[in-house]
């Protein structure tokens, strides 16, 4: 009777230790994908032990965005709105969606891919920015068909972000055209959901309290060692052209394209390809 009550024992101790084992099993399994999956430091703090979270991490998660900004233009929209409701003009469509494109190409003439953005608001600013780009990126493409002189490669591509009463539109267009360097152009768009107006770059760093003059000075710091990396470049490719450091157009307030992410990531985007063929680019991003 007593072996008999001693394997009933032994066998829930048994049973007891197989199912620790598998639950510590499922709960390893459970954190490693989290881990991977879904951890914002998972990079620089795979274990999760919280040590060191903060600059570190922001920083190479900066590092990334930068190294992935090219990678962003996916024709989409993400990000959510803490306003109950938005007047579109078509509610079955996204607050940013794309309403044309053109896909076309004929050897040796031209070879275009163009993703038009349209903002789905009921509201005069928005009409008024759709006019804006629809002329500016349509019609160009249009003419690219109609009027080409000599082979062109045309695209544009976008993105856009909601983080909270703030839309923001970031358009990419690249161009090259006969034998001229091919040339890429940044063109931005912040829209303040709650006013139907434009949401300026100062009205941001309000409401993100940045301090203005350390902004500045990290902006400075991060232009010159770019221009200082480039100089060393120049004694081996001697084409590379230097930045006018003393431009103005490295103030903060005269920054002219701009956006935030959904994660609420300032970008200051130098795109010198707006004024010239070029492709370089340069980000600064604050969080």
């Amino acid at each position: 009777m007593e072996d008999n009550n001693e394997d009933k024992i032994l066998g829930m101790n048994r049973t007891m230790f197989f199912v620790i084992v598998i639950l510590l099993c499922i709960l390893s399994l459970s954190i490693g994908i989290y881990a991977q999956i879904f951890y914002r430091y998972s990079d620089t703090d795979p274990f999760m032990l919280g040590v060191g979270i903060g600059r570190t991490q922001d920083a190479a998660e900066i590092t990334k965005m930068k190294n992935e900004f090219n990678s962003i233009f996916t024709n989409q929209i993400t990000g959510k709105t803490t306003l109950e409701k938005i007047n579109k003009s078509e509610e079955d469509k996204e607050i940013v969606y794309t309403s044309n494109s053109v896909n076309e190409k004929e050897e040796d003439v031209y070879s275009i891919s163009a993703y038009i953005p349209k903002i789905n608001i009921k509201a005069d600013y928005a009409d008024k920015l759709n006019r804006e780009i629809e002329e500016k990126y349509l019609d160009k493409a249009e003419e690219i068909v109609y009027e080409v002189k000599e082979f062109i490669d045309y695209t544009v591509s976008y993105r856009a972000y909601i983080n909270g009463e703030l839309l923001s539109l970031i358009i990419k267009e690249t161009i090259r055209e006969g034998r001229n360097a091919q040339s890429s152009k940044i063109a931005t768009y912040n829209y303040n959901l709650k006013g139907n107006k434009e949401a300026t770059i100062q009205e941001i760093a309000d409401f993100k309290k940045y301090d203005i003059s350390e902004i500045q000075k990290e902006i400075n710091a991060e232009i010159e060692n770019l221009n200082k990396k480039d100089e060393e470049l120049r004694n081996q490719y001697a084409e590379i052209k230097l930045r006018d450091l003393s431009n103005s157009m490295y103030q903060f307030q005269n920054t002219e394209n701009f956006i935030v992410n959904d994660a609420g990531y300032l970008y200051l985007i130098y795109a010198y390809g707006n004024k010239e063929n070029t492709n370089k680019i340069d980000l600064i991003i604050f969080e």
